[in-house]
């Protein structure tokens, strides 16, 4: 590693990334520098007549080996490369093993195949390029066959490309080794000794053996399969007879175990057979060890979107047995919290074991649990804490009918007083513990969750006797009763609680706050979907479909689900797609196709987008571009605001098809070059990180390592790896014909009937926004063309904005847009219309908002000084809403994962159209700094940074924000929330005070002046009404 080390400073982030995947990783040279054949000699794969070259490309491969390279004969070329490489592809496809070099290699029935040194389909352009390769060929020659096909089959190779990152050449995708980043279920967030930081490290596959010390075996305490029939251990004794363990104290050694479920282990050997643990059927431990309680948590998105009675609960449900289906009993319900075996229970082939002692006396109290739930009456508690429900037929009012979350913790409090024995809690203060944690977790966001180890803070495990069967116990004992104990908690609250939320309400998002929940009674909610459905089918927008029309669709036709989302006074339908896995796959891949192919003709030719900008970025870049002869020559500027009503749903499928026909018509014959590529990089804040990418290309497609020069060279691409998972070619011509294709097949099941639609697309899917943004654009080039001469237009998908200095061109646009454009199916809704001149009395009358001709005007959530064109975060919509719900940091198992994730929220408050001299003036960046300090009303401790410079704004427009005023106004905003709450953070506030005195020192004159006036008021009169 020394000598890459010394020359390729440059892959150092890289490498490091490499270094925590695998176990060994060496260079080529290194690699054939370890390798001995079975007569003692050593290959030489450099010479001194190899060009300086040839000498670097073998340096700039990595091996990455996870399995030991077996014993090596003579170094003989027994095949050629590329019959090499075809022998090595086959066998991946015929062991259906996961190696890079086979992606893309498309051969149906390779077992048919007669000769395997042959290729039998196409390949992919990594392996092409090997087959070709120079380098390879040379490996072949002087390692032998042998050696090559372990490096292509058996180990993880990387190919540097300068400046900075990697490309892997073949082995298992380095991607799959990365953990996934959201757990679902109470016992899926283990994390093992393995397995830390998002990576599973694999480790050399080396025969498990008995450890000797002083001639005696010692005997290992993991049990065989055969030993735990029936949860008694027989006795085990050693070779020489010394060392034997008792049935009873082998019985409480693995009754103090957890259990955990045992995951599928997969061998690096490739030929032979993947062994698999059997845990789900055993209730003993396997060899990991238990779940960390800050590594377990509930998440409230398990409680969303159901709303379906009592039937399905979980204390209702029947269990399979040998005489048919039966009702729970309190034996199976401990099988299912403390033992995990869902599958013993349901599974009617084999009978349930014997419960271990311990939990044999847990069954009286859980079948009192099952008796008094059976008795429990939950609805007459529901009508006593979640009465009110109106009578009215109204959507508006029945909108309002929510419950907020403290009226839903009331009725979960009194079914849990009544179903769960108090001997279960243990103490008074217990269950006043979890209950407190429970009206918490009702209050979260939609993407937040309950730690267990929040559950388990001050829970007193000593008072609950039923956890064991002696009074008094050891450290290890006390330990498993905690987990016992947690297990119980973690299941009342995710399986019980939850499961009693699900069945009497329908939780949901709200537009207003998507992250906010609403709790609609499942009545009140079926009413709330069949008026909202009603609504949109007197639209004309579905069309039903009859029986026999339904019944022509083959099965393997994608439909669509459709649920709704609270708005004010509507519903807004939100679809998702349904079929099998395979036509979804398939239509999926579809659409990505026509989003890319559709991205690349516009990069090519932007004119059909418009004036359409994409966020903050795009709207920086106009308004640095106009916001400058407004400053020098200031002249009265009329602002015209215009949301059209229902964009997705009105868009009318004639006029969809004649864009797309003129967007796509020039590229008709073209072929379009789809790589798609997946990268795996180190973000500082949240660890390794993957993602998989698609890019079209018109012109003829560089290999695999040009592509990622290319990319580098343009500055989108650095300290990385990269993939190659598929490359494909398309003609524009199919991928119209399949837009038009899939425009007349959206089709929507809904209460057992199937309508198509007929205008308008679905939201939610990833090609919405660009559809629409070309429909509007088609409409602003046919109709509004030459209106924002001498100003500026922009629109966000469905919001306008024109800035114009001339009152005609505003007055045009305005009357033009009120009007409506039914080809487009454009209909403007006059309440969310804006301007800041004067207008006629019938436009006032309808609902159109006049603002002073010199104001703060609003526009997605900007607000834009008409007169000095400056820009502001609007925090207006704010406005009586609580901030908790504006953010979501999700749960962490320790505080600097907390901190990591409020810096990159607050980074990206710090945008450019904030903190660019040539769009705002000095005053206002020095507020907008303060308010992004101001906005996190919680934020813990933050050691300010280490930059040596930090450039807000450029040189050419006015100037550099300088650094330490930054840290003053961060200082200052900082202090305000720390000192309303003192209690904690106590500790904080004097280095914050030395801290900002120091700074004060180095700020003199008028820029401390300037952040002392940005600081003032401290708390912001926006911030005032915002709740936290």
């Amino acid at each position: 590693m020394s000598r890459r080390d010394s020359t390729d400073n440059g892959f150092k982030y890289v490498f490091g990334i490499l270094r925590s995947l695998y176990p060994v990783v060496q260079t080529l040279e290194e690699f054939t520098d370890g390798l001995v054949f079975s007569d003692g000699r050593k290959p030489a794969l450099l010479e001194e007549r190899d060009a300086p070259r040839f000498k670097n490309l073998v340096r700039g491969l990595m091996i990455c080996s996870c399995t030991p390279l077996q014993q090596l004969r003579v170094p003989a070329q027994l095949s050629t490369l590329p019959e090499v490489l075809a022998f090595t592809l086959n066998h991946i496809k015929r062991k259906k093993l996961r190696n890079v070099l086979g992606f893309g290699y498309q051969c149906n029935d390779v077992t048919a195949c007669s000769d395997p040194f042959r290729f039998h389909g196409d390949v992919s352009q990594t392996a092409a390029s090997i087959s070709t390769s120079e380098l390879w060929k040379r490996i072949n020659q002087r390692l032998g066959t042998e050696v090559t096909r372990h490096l292509l089959q058996d180990c993880a190779v990387f190919a540097t490309v300068p400046p900075s990152c990697l490309l892997q050449v073949c082995g298992e995708p380095v991607y799959d080794l990365l953990l996934p980043r959201s757990w679902s279920g109470f016992f899926l967030s283990h994390v093992s000794p393995q397995k830390s930081f998002g990576v599973v490290r694999k480790n050399p596959a080396v025969p498990r053996k008995a450890v000797a010390r002083d001639g005696k075996e010692i005997v290992l305490k993991k049990r065989a399969r055969d030993e735990e029939k029936d949860a008694v251990p027989r006795k085990t004794v050693s070779r020489d007879g010394k060392e034997i363990i008792s049935k009873k104290r082998a019985r409480d050694e693995d009754d103090k175990q957890p259990v955990m479920k045992r995951r599928k282990v997969i061998t690096d050997e490739s030929d032979g057979p993947s062994t698999e643990s059997h845990g789900s059927q055993s209730w003993k431990p396997s060899d990991q060890r238990p779940p960390r309680p800050s590594h377990c948590s509930i998440r409230v998105l398990s409680m969303l979107y159901n709303g379906r009675s009592m039937k399905g609960f979980l204390l209702n449900r029947k269990v399979k047995g040998v005489g048919g289906a039966r009702r729970l009993q309190g034996a199976d319900l401990v099988r299912m919290i403390f033992l995990q075996s869902e599958f013993n229970v349901s599974d009617t082939q084999s009978r349930p074991k014997k419960l271990p002692k311990r939990f044999f006396a847990m069954v009286p109290l859980f079948s009192r649990l099952l008796r008094q739930h059976r008795k429990c009456p939950y609805t007459l508690f529901l009508q006593r804490k979640c009465s009110g429900t109106p009578d009215t037929q109204d959507m508006e009012s029945l909108l309002k009918s929510h419950f907020s979350a403290y009226r839903v913790y009331l009725f979960v409090r009194e079914c849990l007083h009544y179903v769960i024995p108090e001997e279960l809690w243990g103490s008074q203060e217990n269950r006043l513990h979890f209950l407190s944690n429970v009206k918490k977790f009702l209050r979260l966001g939609k993407f937040e969750r309950l730690p267990l180890v929040q559950l388990m803070w001050k829970m007193k495990v000593k008072a609950c006797h039923w956890l064991g069967l002696k009074k008094r116990h050891c450290a290890s004992e006390h330990r498993y009763r905690e987990w016992i104990f947690g297990q119980f908690l973690g299941w009342t609250l995710s399986g019980f609680v939850v499961g009693l939320v699900r069945a009497q309400f329908y939780v949901t998002e709200s537009m207003g706050q998507k992250h906010a929940l609403r709790f609609y009674r499942a009545e009140v909610w079926s009413k709330l979907q069949e008026m909202a459905f009603r609504v949109h089918l007197s639209k004309g927008q579905w069309r039903a479909l009859s029986p026999s029309q339904a019944s022509k669709f083959p099965n393997t036709t994608v439909t669509s689900r459709i649920r709704f989302i609270p708005k004010v006074s509507s519903m807004r339908p939100i679809t998702r797609l349904t079929g099998t896995r395979e036509s979804l796959q398939h239509f999926q891949s579809c659409v990505r196709v026509l989003l890319n192919v559709l991205n690349t003709c516009v990069r090519s030719a932007p004119g059909p987008m418009g004036s359409t900008v994409w966020g903050w970025q795009d709207i920086h870049r106009v308004l640095k571009n106009f916001s400058p002869q407004q400053k020098s020559s200031p002249r009265p500027l009329y602002f015209v605001k215009v949301d059209v009503s229902g964009a997705y749903d009105s868009l009318p499928h004639q006029k969809l098809v004649e864009v797309l026909g003129e967007v796509l018509g020039p590229f008709a014959e073209q072929s379009f070059f789809l790589r798609q590529y997946a990268r795996v990089w180190n973000d500082p804040t949240q660890g390794l990180r993957k993602h998989f990418c698609t890019k079209a290309e018109m012109s003829e497609p560089l290999n695999m390592k040009g592509f990622v020069v290319d990319e580098q060279a343009s500055g989108s691409l650095r300290d990385a790896i990269l993939v190659e998972r598929h490359s494909s070619e398309v003609r524009g011509g199919d991928v119209f014909q399949f837009f038009q294709k899939m425009l007349s097949s959206y089709v929507i099941h809904h209460d057992n009937k199937m309508f198509r639609q007929v205008c308008g697309i679905p939201q939610g899917s990833s090609v919405s926004a660009l559809l629409c943004n070309l429909c509007y654009g088609h409409m602003e080039n046919s109709l509004l063309k030459g209106i924002a001469k001498g100003g500026c237009l922009m629109r966000l998908v469905d919001d306008f904005l024109l800035i114009t200095p001339h009152l005609s061109k505003a007055t045009e646009f305005l009357t033009t847009l009120l009007a409506g454009v039914p080809d487009y199916g454009c209909k403007i809704n006059p309440q969310k219309v804006a301007v800041n001149f004067a207008v006629c009395e019938e436009w006032v009358s309808s609902g159109v908002s006049v603002f002073p001709p010199c104001c703060l005007f609003p526009w997605c959530g900007l607000l834009l000084n008409t007169h000095t064109l400056d820009v502001y975060k609007d925090y207006s919509r704010y406005d009586g809403l609580s901030l908790r719900y504006s953010l979501t940091l999700g749960s962490a198992h320790s505080p600097a994962a907390v901190m990591k994730k409020l810096l990159s929220v607050l980074s990206l408050k710090c945008t450019d159209i904030f903190l660019d001299l040539r769009v705002s003036c000095m005053r206002e960046e020095f507020a907008s700094g303060s308010e992004c300090g101001d906005t996190p009303v919680f934020l813990p401790e933050d050691d300010l940074g280490d930059g040596s410079s930090l450039v807000l704004g450029s040189p050419d427009g006015g100037g550099v924000l300088q650094y330490e005023a930054v840290q003053l106004l961060f200082c200052l905003a900082f202090e305000v929330v720390f000192t309303q709450h003192r209690s904690v953070y106590r500790s904080l506030l004097p280095p914050l005070h030395k801290r900002k005195r120091r700074l004060q020192r180095v700020l003199l004159g008028i820029r401390l002046a300037r952040v002392r006036q940005a600081a003032t008021p401290r708390i912001p009169q926006d911030f005032k009404t915002i709740r936290t």
